[in-house]
């Protein structure tokens, strides 16, 4: 039997390289790929933790793209030799989110993520459903294809806030997503500052010219009302997980929190009348929604500064030592600094 190497997710803490049968096709809409370059996700680090929802001895890894080498009997819009990306969170198409519009609630997707709930791309071969495949344009490589799916859940986040070139806009948290989200917002000369406690990633905000401060170390309420001429943010952006009361703290009356960032072991405390006094919008949203494509042609035409974006490409025999660069002990799971914004590795 051929076999591939592959980062099996066995249970909490335990990520193991080991060699696995490579995957053929069986259904007719099944589309093979040989993986170009996988990324390393925040959530996946989250799933090693147990702060995500999971399924044990699944192959990980959801930010990636490769290259068609075999495909099902009722496969028509991608070929063999194609390079595609691909959208991880399967739709079933015919539930009742799925067919107003709504496919981000689609309720298959808590069962049939790829890299989550379903077999990923961290390893060599993927098997994945034709309608999940985009095929990416030459001027796409393949490590920046990686972040296809990572970009139209930013997309879908900027569709909803509507972001104006007047907008004062707080991030808190430069990950990958407060990265994107920062672009975004200098993109249209909206006003932006960001918060984040690493080193190495406050580094980045400032290689990248943006206003950041440490909220460990400065009370952020204070410097966004500086920043503001006293008035606050017009739009929060919360992408760690854990900071949507400080959101709230720091939203103007009449402005929008959009809690991107997900952790399901954080908890927060709310007055409901704070709300509705000062009548605060809170935006919730899941995913990408319609934006693959969208994000393919930012991409394409260079939209956003990418280059302090990826930190290093290495391969699956180090994915590993990846994941304590992004701030995870793997001995002990406990968090330590980063190193990194984000690794992607190529099998």
């Amino acid at each position: 039997m051929e076999t591939m190497r592959a980062l099996v997710f066995k249970g909490v803490g335990d990520l193991v390289l080991e060699q696995v049968p490579i995957p053929h096709v069986k259904n007719p809409d099944d589309v093979l790929l040989k993986i170009s370059a996988v990324g390393i996700c925040g959530s996946d680090v989250k799933i090693v933790e147990g702060k995500h929802h999971f399924k044990p001895n699944t192959i990980l890894g959801h930010e990636f793209c490769g290259e068609v080498v075999e495909v099902g009997t009722h496969v028509h819009h991608v070929k063999l030799g194609d390079r595609v990306a691909v959208d991880n969170n399967i739709r079933c198409g015919f539930c009742d989110f799925c067919r107003m519009g709504l496919t981000s609630q689609c309720v298959d997707i808590k069962t049939s993520a790829l890299g989550v709930m379903r077999n990923g791309g961290y390893a060599e071969y993927c098997l994945v459903p034709e309608k999940q495949c985009f095929v990416l344009p030459d001027d796409i490589d393949d490590v920046l294809g990686t972040q296809v799916e990572t970009l139209a859940t930013v997309v879908n986040g900027m569709n909803t806030l509507q972001m104006l070139p007047y907008d004062y806009v707080m991030v808190i948290g430069f990950g990958p997503i407060g990265y994107l989200f920062a672009q975004f917002a200098k993109n249209i000369s909206a006003k932006v500052a960001v918060t984040e406690i690493d080193p190495f990633r406050i580094q980045i905000a400032r290689e990248c010219g943006l206003t950041v401060w440490n909220p460990n170390e400065v009370d952020v309420v204070e410097k966004i009302k500086e920043f503001t001429y006293g008035s606050k943010a017009d739009i929060v952006i919360e992408a760690t997980g854990n900071g949507f009361e400080q959101a709230l703290k720091c939203v103007t009356p009449g402005g929008k929190v959009l809690p991107f960032g997900m952790d399901s072991s954080i908890t927060a405390s709310v007055v409901p009348n704070e709300i509705t006094r000062w009548a605060t919008k809170i935006l919730g949203l899941y995913l990408g929604q319609n934006t693959m494509v969208p994000s393919i042609r930012i991409f394409r035409e260079k939209r956003l500064n990418m280059d302090p974006f990826f930190t290093k490409v290495i391969s699956l025999d180090d994915g590993l030592s990846a994941f304590e660069d992004l701030g995870l002990d793997m001995k002990t799971l406990e968090r330590k600094p980063k190193h990194a914004m984000k690794i992607v590795m190529k099998p």
